[in-house]
C-alpha cells in the first residue's frame, strides 16, 4: 500500500511538472521550419514585417547593422522583454531604437516578428530568404 502512494504521488508530480513546462517549451520555439527554410504561415508573415521595418537597422536576416545582432541578442532576452523594447523603444551603447507604439502593423505583427527572429536565434533558420511552407 506504501510503495502504491509513493508510486501514485511521483506520478502525479511528474504529469503536473510536465504540464507546467509545455507552455515554456511552445514559447521557445514558436515557428514551425520544413525543408530548412520554409516557414509556417505567422513566422513568415514576421519575416515579411522584420524586412519592411527591422531590417534596415538589424540586417536583412537580423545580424545586426547600426542595431545589434538580433540573431543572437533574442537568446538574451525574454519574450516579454523584446514585446516592450519593440513597443517602448531603448536607448543603448550604440544609439537608440524608435519606440514602435504608433505603427499599428508593428504592434499586430509584433509576436510574428518574434517567431521568426526566435528560429534564427535558435539556429534552426539560417541567414537565408525563408519561404512560406506549402
Amino acid at each position: 500500500m506504501k510503495l502504491n502512494r509513493i508510486t501514485s504521488t511521483s506520478l502525479l508530480l511528474l504529469a503536473a511538472g510536465l504540464m507546467t513546462s509545455l507552455p515554456t517549451l511552445s514559447q521557445e520555439r514558436p515557428y514551425t521550419i520544413k525543408n530548412g527554410n520554409q516557414l509556417d504561415a505567422d513566422s513568415y508573415n514576421g519575416f515579411k514585417l522584420y524586412r519592411n521595418w527591422c531590417a534596415r537597422c538589424h540586417g536583412t536576416y537580423g545580424q545586426g547593422l547600426a542595431g545589434p545582432d538580433l540573431a543572437k541578442s533574442l537568446n538574451n532576452i525574454t519574450r516579454d522583454e523584446f514585446m516592450k523594447t519593440v513597443a517602448q523603444g531603448k536607448a543603448g551603447s550604440i544609439g537608440s531604437m524608435p519606440a514602435w507604439q504608433s505603427n499599428a502593423a508593428v504592434m499586430q505583427g509584433r509576436e510574428q516578428i518574434y517567431s521568426y527572429l526566435k528560429a534564427r536565434a535558435n539556429g534552426d533558420l539560417g541567414p537565408i530568404k525563408p519561404e512560406l511552407s506549402k
